[in-house]
């Protein structure tokens, strides 16, 4: 973000857990409770982030080995792009 912004800053989504990170203003003349408000935001937003990616990962191996096994199951296998 630029120097002079005084907002947060919200960038695309992650190609791994599909939130928005986020890029927290510092007040220059920040008060220690709201120092404390500030890192405790962060600290959700990375919690969140290991949280979604492991999440997500997780599904998407577990959606193929399902998809996979019913394949199998009825006797039929995975195609490629070229059919």
């Amino acid at each position: 973000p630029p120097a002079h912004s005084r907002n947060d800053w919200i960038g695309p989504p992650d190609k791994h857990s599909n939130l928005r990170p986020v890029i927290f203003y510092v007040p220059p003349e920040e008060s220690p409770l709201e120092r404390r408000l500030r890192e405790a935001r962060q600290e959700a937003q990375a919690c969140d982030q290991r949280f979604w990616a492991r999440h997500n990962r997780a599904f998407c191996q577990e959606k193929e080995e399902f998809i996979y096994s019913r394949l199998k199951a009825k006797g039929l296998e995975m195609r490629d792009e070229t059919g």
